[in-house]
């Protein structure tokens, strides 16, 4: 399954190498219009196209939320900050691999029958927690992590319950896998599919893209974090799985282009396929969306909700990414 192998894949923010090469693999198996920009980003030029109809490009970022080591403890244990954002609280006790090594790790904190009650009571900082690699001390350790090597969870992708997939990476892997499908497909416009780095970090590579690219529609295929689950109110059930695509107006600091996601919306009122109009306002899951006055680009996103999205580990619903596929290939036929 693509998206399994995608999940799979290592490429945390600024350290796409491994799953660039994977994207890169699946793209020359059906098209030769591959490139990589300065930054890191795939961009590619769909086969047999209309050179002179307007420019759609369609984005996905492919790296995955992670760590970097920053220090080494006398210990051997190692310190970390964050590559995109987490839960801190729910990082304690989750198992990592380290760099191009895949150095085990676990992630530790003070045992809990060792603090104190004010240690209890607070809430957990990254300066609370270290990765412990089974090293004795701090040159033992440095024989075999370096500083400024990446961390990502390890956990593998399975499938379970009714029609859903766990696993890695789903943010936005999913994306990527949608994207590969539809330039297998070589939906008959002038498509250039890109898979930018660092989006976890302020979407920085899809600037960089839409720079070289110069789109004059963008649509950035990305999840958002699901509402669904105990505890949430009603009014915030803006975007649960299953429920189909989410295909807003307005996410955080942007507001999309109206006649885009009208016609996005009309296509999938045509085709009876289920999709929510709106996200919920306490969502923080994209801290800078897509902003692209470029070349008088029009904006939109297509969402996969995407549930447990901020922890090592998130859910998808194999019935939203199916949806959004068609939807999506849908939409560009018409252009």
């Amino acid at each position: 399954m693509l998206l399994e192998k995608l999940s799979n894949c290592i490429g945390p923010s600024g350290y796409e190498e491994e799953i660039r090469n994977v994207i890169k693999e699946e793209l020359y198996t059906f098209t030769d219009n591959v490139t990589v920009d300065r930054m890191g980003n795939v961009i590619v030029h769909s086969d047999d196209n209309d050179n002179s109809s307007p420019k759609i490009m369609i984005a996905s970022h492919m790296d995955e939320r992670g760590l970097i080591i920053t220090a080494y403890n006398d210990d051997g244990t190692l310190k970390f900050s964050t590559l995109g954002k987490m839960e801190k609280g729910a990082l304690p006790c989750k198992t990592v691999l380290i760099g191009n090594k895949k150095v085990h790790g676990v992630i530790g904190i003070k045992p809990i029958h060792l603090q104190d009650k004010s240690e209890r009571n607070k809430n957990i900082s990254y300066d609370d927690m270290c990765i412990d690699i089974g090293a004795s001390s701090k040159n033992e350790c440095k024989k075999t992590v370096s500083l400024g090597d990446f961390v990502v969870f390890d956990n593998s992708f399975s499938d379970f319950g009714d029609n859903l997939v766990k696993g890695k990476a789903l943010d936005n892997r999913i994306g990527c896998s949608i994207l590969l499908e539809l330039l297998r497909e070589k939906c008959e416009c002038n498509l250039y599919g890109v898979f930018y780095v660092q989006g976890n970090i302020d979407k920085r590579g899809i600037y960089t893209a839409a720079y070289n690219v110069k789109p004059d529609i963008m649509i950035d295929l990305d999840t958002i974090n699901s509402t669904d689950g105990e505890g949430v109110p009603e009014y915030l059930k803006t975007n649960e799985l299953t429920g189909g695509p989410v295909i807003p107006f307005n996410m955080e600091e942007s507001i999309f282009n109206r006649d885009i996601v009208k016609s996005i919306r009309n296509k999938a009122d045509t085709m009876g396929i289920a999709y929510k109009k709106s996200i919920s306002t306490k969502d923080t899951s994209k801290l800078k969306p897509v902003r692209l006055p470029i070349n008088n680009c029009k904006t939109a996103a297509v969402l996969i909700p995407c549930k447990h999205m901020d922890y090592n580990i998130s859910m998808c619903s194999l019935m939203d990414y199916e949806s959004t596929l068609t939807l999506v290939k849908s939409y560009l036929s018409d252009l």
